[in-house]
């Protein structure tokens, strides 16, 4: 779920809540409890608006690593 959170900030520059919830496909209640719980690990910053930290874009990044090489993987598997 983080990483589509974080997708969705990233996508969309000044993006509310109730957006995220929507691309997020999940209840607003969720998401605050998730918008709240990253905030506290300094993965996303809410000054006014919701933004992404440092930290998040490197776990944004490492994440989007992670799953292609899982996708390349199943490739493989799948092809033999």
């Amino acid at each position: 779920m983080y990483f589509d959170i974080i997708s969705a900030i990233i996508q969309e520059e000044d993006i509310s809540p109730t957006r995220i919830q929507f691309k997020c496909n999940t209840s607003y209640d969720k998401l605050m409890k998730y918008l709240e719980e990253m905030q506290k690990r300094e993965i996303i910053a809410r000054n006014g608006s919701i933004g992404v930290t440092d930290k998040g874009k490197k776990f944004h990044t490492d994440y989007s690593k992670i799953n292609d090489l899982i996708s390349e993987i199943s490739k493989t598997i799948t092809e033999e």
